[in-house]
C-alpha cells in the first residue's frame, strides 16, 4: 500500500513538472513533509501536505497580498480550512496492536514570503484541527517550508 502511494505521488509530481510550467503549481518540502500548491484563481489556492507516512492534508486557502507589508517583496498571509485523512497505532479493548484510520478538519493561518526574481516562497503556518474520526479532540500543529512553482 504504502509503495503504491508513494508511486501515485511520484507520477503526478512527474507530470506536474513535466506539463505545469506557468500554471501556478508550487512543490517543496516542508517540517510536514511534502508540500504542493495549485493557484486556482487570484487569491484562491489548493494546498496538499503529505507527511510520507501516514497522513494527507488538503487546504482551500485565500490569499490577502496587501494585509501585511514587511518588505518590497510580497509577504501575503493566508487563511483557510481543510481536510486530514490519516492513520494511527493503537490498542482495542483486547490489547491488541491495531492500526485506525483519522479523519479531522483544521484551520489553516500562514505568512508566505515569495523570493524576489525567483519562483519560490518560503512559509510558515498554524494548523488547530479537530478529530472526527478516530477519537475526538483537539490537535495543534504548525508547518514551515520551502516550495518551487512552475
Amino acid at each position: 500500500m504504502r509503495r503504491s502511494v508513494f508511486s501515485l505521488l511520484a507520477v503526478v509530481l512527474i507530470t506536474t513538472a513535466a506539463f505545469g510550467q506557468n500554471s501556478g503549481i508550487g512543490v517543496g518540502l516542508s517540517t510536514d513533509g511534502l508540500s504542493a500548491k495549485y493557484w486556482m484563481g487570484g487569491s484562491n489556492a489548493v494546498a496538499v501536505t503529505w507527511n510520507l507516512g501516514t497522513a494527507i492534508a488538503a487546504d482551500y486557502l485565500f490569499d490577502k497580498a496587501d494585509m501585511l507589508k514587511l518588505t518590497d517583496n510580497t509577504t501575503p498571509i493566508y487563511y483557510g480550512a481543510g481536510i486530514i485523512l490519516g492513520t494511527h497505532k493503537g490498542v482495542n479493548d483486547d490489547l491488541e496492536k491495531t492500526t485506525e484510520f483519522d479523519i479531522r478538519v483544521r484551520g489553516v493561518i500562514g505568512v508566505g514570503y515569495y523570493l524576489s526574481g525567483y519562483p519560490v516562497d518560503i512559509f510558515i503556518e498554524s494548523t488547530p484541527s479537530f478529530k472526527l474520526l478516530g477519537g475526538g479532540g483537539l490537535g495543534f500543529g504548525g508547518n514551515l517550508g520551502l516550495r518551487y512553482f512552475f
